[in-house]
């Protein structure tokens, strides 16, 4: 049976005045010096274009305030670590849910139209923000 090897932020623990937080590395090879690769394919875009396009008009265009969470978590999941030999030794997770992010869309719905959209912009960088924070690398042999 595989191991999953998780990278966590502790960011609670690092002081203010740190540069960089402390990474903590739980079990199996280390992942530093890694190589982020996508494997995003023009086709799996287009795919996830019209399937969103086709949300959005039956949705009003609702869809729209979901559609950037699942768009960064498809991105994310498409994405894999290579260490300095080119070999692929892990796999970025996004585990966020539409359960973990309903509370984000509807306090940012509301602003976006307080602020005749404005606010929007604020919350496609919260969004990557969210997204990442709920991302974990797992080692390949765990999948």
């Amino acid at each position: 049976m595989g191991y999953q090897q998780e990278v966590t932020m502790a960011t609670a623990e690092a002081p203010s005045a740190q540069p960089h937080p402390t990474v903590r590395i739980t079990g199996g090879p280390s992942f530093q010096n890694l190589q982020l690769k996508s494997e995003l394919g023009a086709f799996d875009v287009l795919g996830h274009l019209i399937v969103w396009l086709l949300l959005t008009l039956v949705t009003f265009g609702l869809a729209l305030f979901v559609f950037p969470y699942y768009m960064q978590r498809f991105i994310i999941s498409k994405t894999f670590a290579y260490d300095n030999e080119g070999k692929k030794v892990g796999r970025l997770i996004c585990t966020i849910d539409l359960a973990s992010m309903i509370g984000n869309i509807i306090l940012w719905a509301i602003i976006s139209i307080l602020t005749l959209g404005i606010g929007y912009l604020v919350f496609m960088y919260k969004i990557t923000a969210h997204c990442m924070t709920h991302t974990k690398v797992v080692a390949v042999n765990a999948l």
